[in-house]
């Protein structure tokens, strides 16, 4: 059973795959209630259905035989973010393979897979889940053409699989997939399949590193955790003014996040928070970091932190402290006053 929860950034390779052929995306997210800044928020949720819904409007735009062929081969470590990382340690190309749905939160699979051992060989089994419909045929190509483009990013472009198969009636055009991957491929067959000899599995990858994996692991365990509470509008905010210099305006954020003010209002109400609160907090926090820094003057921190100028900087900064930034420099970091 898929999980009900997916991230929204997984929606990145057919949107670049819709981008490279003239479509705004658009109308397809307000379709599908998926807020533009959802894109670039590496904790924010959809649900399935959105992403199906989402994904039948694309294929209906593009109107491409060769959709999942196409898309998978957008694949690649970097868009799963630090759990690619941890599968680029991996020991082997086999513990590669495995981390990617070993944090199902943290990536996008729609439908079952599993590796199996026959001789010299092994090979990835793709089963269609019944949740995800007509789009069975779409996902099969897409997963089985990301496999390969995985195991090409870290072997070489020149890897060959033994075999591909597919149980679903052919195309009217078979080359694009004998172009890709350049060995007998099947379709109206009993399985989905791809098939690589089993030394290939075994190859560790370039970067391998034993240090590396488990501290990624551990990494992902946490992160893991931390997905399956729900996403703070709060956080979203905090995190942009934590991370933008200068720090932006209430204008310049809602753009940035692709709302209108009284969208990001009403979330942070919910929250029983407001943007004026969050502004204060993090320019007293980051005041304070920079003020310990004897290479910033108070000029360059007012307009990092959005002040019109040094003297606006300085009246807000006391009345946070109580002191002033001069002041403030000249005490120890761990006598410094609090809020």
């Amino acid at each position: 059973m898929l999980r009900p929860l997916r991230l929204a950034y997984g929606l990145a390779p057919v949107i670049e795959v819709l981008q490279a052929h003239g479509h705004d995306i658009t109308p397809l997210l307000a379709a599908t209630d998926i807020p533009r800044f959802a894109l670039e928020e590496p904790s924010y949720r959809i649900l399935l259905a959105q992403e199906l819904q989402f994904i039948r409007l694309a294929l209906n735009r593009l109107r491409l035989p060769t959709a999942g062929l196409v898309v998978g081969q957008r694949y690649n470590l970097a868009l799963f973010g630090i759990l690619g990382l941890a599968a680029a340690c991996a020991p082997t190309m086999r513990e590669l393979f495995h981390s990617v749905p070993t944090w199902p939160e943290l990536s996008w699979g729609a439908i079952e897979l599993t590796v199996w051992r026959a001789g010299d060989e092994e090979y990835v089994a793709f089963l269609d889940n019944a949740e995800v419909g007509d789009l069975g045929a779409f996902f099969v190509e897409r997963d089985t053409a990301a496999t390969l483009a995985l195991f090409r990013q870290n072997l070489g472009s020149a890897l060959t699989p033994l075999r591909v198969r597919f149980r679903h009636a052919p195309p009217a055009d078979l080359r694009p997939y004998q172009q890709f991957f350049n060995c007998p491929v099947v379709f109206g067959d009993t399985a989905n399949q791809i098939h690589f000899p089993r030394a290939v599995w075994d190859t560790p990858p370039p970067q391998a590193n034993a240090m590396s994996y488990r501290f990624y692991v551990n990494q992902c365990e946490r992160l893991s955790a931390v997905m399956q509470a729900p996403l703070s509008y709060v956080d979203v905010v905090r995190s942009r003014l934590r991370s933008t210099t200068p720090m932006p305006a209430l204008g310049q954020l809602v753009t940035m996040l692709h709302l209108t003010r009284r969208t990001l209002q009403r979330h942070l109400d919910a929250e029983g928070s407001s943007y004026a609160a969050l502004l204060t907090q993090v320019r007293s926090e980051r005041a304070r970091a920079l003020l310990r820094r004897r290479d910033m003057h108070n000029d360059d921190i007012a307009r990092a932190l959005g002040f019109a100028d040094a003297s606006a900087f300085s009246r807000a900064f006391k009345t946070w402290t109580g002191v002033s930034p001069r002041v403030f420099r000249q005490q120890p970091n761990d006598h410094a006053p609090t809020t």
